[in-house]
């Protein structure tokens, strides 16, 4: 799986999705692929490659690609309330803080561009209708 967002200041969104949420963003160094329309120019990407494979990757918008809105993600961490506790601090918007819901413990972030991002630490499923299958 592939996700790629355009964002307004790399910058900034590398700050939120590395320093405050944890994706451990690096710079892409693939000098081939600057000029690519579609993966190339100033970015920064992880990739997850235990189980299921997911690029990520921020982008700088152009006049060609523009900012990433209204887009919703989740992501999985391990201790939600340190997480919420450094969003807080780094005056992060705050959807909702992190509260119990059946799949665990979740909450809702503003990214700097206004995508929703949720933080879920997962815990055992307590309705059947959220177990794995």
């Amino acid at each position: 799986m592939f996700i790629a967002l355009q964002v307004r200041d790399v910058d900034a969104s590398t700050h939120f999705y590395r320093d405050v949420l944890g994706v451990p963003l690096l710079v892409d160094e693939d000098e081939d692929a600057l000029d690519d329309r579609w993966i190339g120019g100033e970015h920064q990407e992880h990739s997850w490659r235990e189980g299921a494979y997911l690029h990520f990757a921020v982008f700088a918008a152009t006049a060609d690609r523009q900012p990433s809105e209204h887009t919703q993600l989740g992501f999985a961490v391990d201790d939600l309330r340190s997480v919420h506790r450094r969003a807080v601090a780094a005056g992060v918007n705050v959807l909702h803080g992190p509260r119990d819901e059946p799949w665990g413990m979740t909450a809702r972030y503003g990214d700097p561009d206004g995508n929703v991002i949720g933080l879920t630490q997962l815990s055992a499923p307590k309705d059947e209708r959220f177990a794995p299958r």
